[in-house]
């Protein structure tokens, strides 16, 4: 049977509005959905429209106006005028959404969603005499360009149909890039032309590391046999990934995939030793930590990174590419002979100086080829090509240098974005890397955020980890809802709410079937 839903005031609806909107002028009236909502707009908006279809589906059809003296429910219309991502909703006796591209159009169409009932998140039925949407006008527009979620899959493999609802559940917080972690020490999960062995050997450990490695890395970073002996794996075909691509597509948001360069780079060698420095690795590996093994500088070492981007290039045409370039201690290059050779004959003395030769080599390769490019913040440390976004992870006063320095920069700060990090402490906590972090940790990101005062912070993203986040429910109780207080930060540039004002959004996820954290 439909559900019976009692109509929320407007004050009500507008406080429910996740991320809020500059602006919300309800008025006294509703105007109801009709059995045929017929639409009319460019065949740019054809994603949005298709977003909305597939949610009131249950209750009833979207049609496109097939003339001009049909009657229309929706006009969406695109005004460049108005900022890219910015949109205008005005209703009264249909709907009108002007938008500042298809991207304000899929925001405009997110937020007539959120001003009906939860349950057209969900799978139905869903009752049309409840569908009814308060008249008024509503302008809005984001405050950053780049507004993300991270997601690791090379620690845990992670389905492509949890990615798939994953990326709706974004699109609901107005999120529009995904950064997709798909290579690690513990795991390779794209095929790479003429490289078999990485979703054969590379893509698969015989086990994970039971609770978190000895600390400071008492086994020299290497393996742990003390692991739970299950093995653990999995590569995504290109398909599945251009699949993904497509479906981010239509929702609004760019796949930013990454290729973990030079450091993080185990399962690599593990597949082609001859790629590495010499250690006996036969297996990616089972523990966590920071490695010592990761290829070597060698022409061959530097064709296979090539052959890897070129992949990811071709698999995501649209897309930022993503280069690693964390966490490399470069120690092994100077016990490889071939390695040391090249850098005695570059004049090279340090790690750091290596990396950046390296790192040189690989940005040349995707700027060559048209790409925007990005790293993570240790990239600074030896000079970063101009070219090179930086992402910053560890430090807020680094995401400040690298504005400063000319670089187009990304605020990750593990203090305020690392979701991985759990939310309780005490033993009937799950193991995690650390905890807490609070929604009032989150809400420090706002802070962060608003000191640097530069045009190159293009906005932030949040952080899941999965070393011991190791299934799709774990990662959602992760993400959410510290992740919705994340998306509305950025989203607005205000402070965050408390999570008393985020109820809505938190209802809107149940009926969504995702497994928030209550």
């Amino acid at each position: 049977m439909p559900r019976e839903v009692e109509m929320p005031t407007n004050d009500t609806l507008i406080r429910g509005l996740c991320p809020q909107p500059r602006q919300v002028q309800l008025t006294e009236g509703r105007f109801p959905l009709p059995s045929v909502l017929t639409w009319t707009g460019p065949d740019e908006v054809i994603n949005a429209v298709t977003i909305l279809t597939e949610r009131l589906a249950p209750a009833l059809d979207v049609v496109r106006a097939t003339s001009h003296t049909d009657d229309v429910s929706l006009t969406v219309i695109v005004d460049p005028a108005l900022e890219a991502e910015g949109y205008r909703i005005d209703i009264d006796a249909q709907v009108r959404i002007t938008a500042g591209s298809p991207s304000g159009a899929r925001w405009a169409v997110q937020t007539l969603l959120q001003l009906l009932t939860p349950w057209v998140y969900g799978p139905g039925p869903l009752a049309l005499k409840h569908l009814c949407l308060p008249k008024g006008v509503i302008v809005d527009a984001p405050h950053h360009s780049w507004r993300g979620a991270h997601l690791d899959v090379s620690r845990h493999f992670m389905p492509t149909s949890f990615i798939m609802s994953f990326l709706d559940v974004l699109a609901v917080h107005k999120l529009n890039r995904l950064h997709l972690h798909l290579t690690d020490d513990q795991g390779w999960r794209l095929p790479v032309p003429g490289w078999p062995r990485l979703t054969t050997v590379g893509a698969w450990r015989p086990g994970t590391v039971r609770g978190h490695q000895p600390p400071p890395d008492d086994n020299g970073c290497d393996d742990v046999a003390e692991h739970d002996h299950i093995p653990h794996g999995g590569a995504y075909t290109v398909d599945q990934l251009r699949a993904i691509d497509e479906r981010a597509q239509l929702v609004g948001i760019t796949v930013v995939p990454e290729v973990d360069l030079p450091g993080h780079t185990e399962s690599v060698v593990a597949a082609y030793p001859e790629l590495g420095c010499g250690a006996p690795i036969s297996h990616p590996r089972t523990a966590f930590g920071v490695s010592e093994h990761h290829i070597n500088l060698t022409d061959a070492a530097l064709g296979f990174c090539r052959d890897a981007l070129d992949a990811v290039m071709e698999i995501f045409p649209n897309s930022p590419i993503h280069i690693g370039g964390d966490e490399c201690p470069g120690k092994e290059w100077f016990g490889h002979k071939p390695t040391r050779t090249r850098l005695a004959e570059l004049g090279i003395t340090t790690p750091h100086q290596a990396q950046a030769w390296f790192e040189r080599q690989i940005c040349g390769h995707v700027v060559a080829a048209g790409r925007q490019i990005i790293a993570w913040d240790e990239m600074l440390e030896a000079g970063a090509p101009e070219e090179v976004t930086v992402m910053v992870w560890r430090d807020a006063d680094d995401i400040a240098r690298a504005a400063a320095a000319g670089h187009d920069v990304i605020a990750a700060p593990a203090r305020h974005t690392y979701l991985d990090h759990g939310m309780e402490t005490g033993p009937q906590a799950p193991v995690t890397i650390d905890a807490p972090m609070t929604m009032d940790d989150v809400a420090g990101l706002h802070d962060v955020l608003a000191a640097v005062n530069s045009p190159h912070l293009l906005g932030g993203q949040f952080q899941l980890w999965t070393e011991y986040l190791c299934t799709p429910a774990q990662v959602e109780d992760a993400a959410f809802p510290r992740g919705t207080s994340i998306a509305e930060q950025l989203w607005t540039g205000n402070p965050a709410r408390p999570l008393s004002e985020l109820e809505a959004q938190t209802r809107r996820l149940t009926a969504m079937g995702v497994n928030w954290h209550r």
